[in-house]
């Protein structure tokens, strides 16, 4: 790490001890003026993305943005505007296309083993209230802007678009039209975003993916489910499975998988990594994988952002996964918020 920017000063003190040796800074700019560096995270509040992505796009640095990358689809187009022209590497932090169970996932999906998708469900559930004390007005009031409708993307953004992205990602299409609803439900506090929120997402041919999440409950914690004609799979903390109906085409190979109950069910561990498990001596259908936290689906994204800037490599998710995964998310929050029904445009995901 050669550097360190914030606008608050007191933010460097935990910072040094992470990175003892890197420079720190309050302004941006003299980050983009080191000849040395060669890549930067930009980490700031959602609204705050857009100049900061731009000037570091245009001073040939490798970008690593955040999602959602924008708080309008305006912002958005913008940024990813200048993703498509840069000729550095331009990664969003859509943090579940790294991770390596999902990407063992979309490949049962690619070889049709779930069967057309006809149904998924996605929830974020983690009693949080997004609120943080400061030690002056200001500060607290940049530190929560979380909690202000005008500038953030809720739950549905600034938490659910990984999800929301996810399930576009398998289906290989963008959603058609949202109903959503949502209320302040357990943080009376001045707040104006939703702390709990529904939304039906829909996607061709009458796919249907229902997001729920809250802020209140931590109860059944966070989870994908997808159904299709042949099987359904289950997801959560890294680990998956997949419950076949019965009347499904055999697969040949899962006679030999490690079963585990799933859901009431007895299903078939996905097992992440499984050539490397193999390479080791082991075996993937004897092997159970950890769960995995936030931080490490985090780690997954940033580790192929390094690699992909060493390697000037594609990464799985660049600018135009990033854009039409923020314009996806920010109507499914505007559905939420206003209680409605939206019907996406194509020209919304046009660059």
């Amino acid at each position: 790490v050669a550097a360190v920017c914030d606008n608050y000063a007191g933010a460097f003190n935990r910072a040094r001890t992470l990175a003892p040796q890197a420079a720190t800074l309050e302004d941006y700019r003299r980050v983009l003026d080191l000849p040395d560096v060669q890549a930067v995270f930009v980490a700031t509040p959602t609204h705050l993305h857009k100049q900061i992505v731009l000037d570091a796009v245009a001073a040939g640095k490798a970008v690593y943005c955040e999602a959602p990358i924008a708080h309008t689809v305006e912002d958005a187009r913008e940024i990813a505007l200048a993703g498509k022209g840069s000729k550095s590497v331009f990664q969003v932090g859509l943090v579940q296309r790294a991770d390596p169970l999902a990407q063992q996932v979309i490949k049962f999906i690619d070889a049709d083993a779930v069967g057309a998708l006809v149904q998924a469900r996605a929830q974020y559930n983690k009693r949080n209230s997004w609120r943080r004390a400061a030690s002056t007005p200001e500060r607290e009031k940049a530190l929560n802007w979380r909690l202000s409708k005008a500038i953030s993307t809720g739950i549905a953004g600034e938490a659910g678009i990984h999800q929301i992205d996810l399930i576009s990602w398998f289906s290989k299409t963008l959603p058609v039209s949202v109903t959503g609803y949502g209320g302040i439900l357990g943080w009376p506090d001045g707040r104006d975003t939703p702390d709990t929120v529904q939304a039906l997402i829909e996607y061709p041919k009458s796919m249907y993916l229902n997001f729920a999440g809250t802020l209140v409950s931590s109860f059944d914690n966070v989870n994908e489910t997808l159904m299709g004609v042949n099987s359904a799979i289950f997801m959560r903390g890294g680990r998956g499975w997949m419950v076949k109906e019965a009347d499904s085409p055999a697969l040949g190979w899962e006679v030999y998988a490690r079963k585990e109950p799933a859901q009431g069910e007895t299903g078939i561990a996905l097992v992440a990594n499984a050539t490397k498990i193999l390479d080791m001596g082991a075996k993937p259908s004897a092997t159970a994988a950890p769960a995995v936290t936030e931080d490490e689906y985090t780690h997954y994204s940033v580790a192929e952002f390094v690699m992909a800037v060493r390697k000037k490599t594609k990464p799985a998710a660049g600018w135009k996964e990033g854009f039409e995964s923020t314009v996806s998310a920010i109507k499914v929050n505007e559905a939420i918020v206003t209680g409605t029904k939206i019907t996406f445009q194509k020209n919304w995901f046009e660059l």
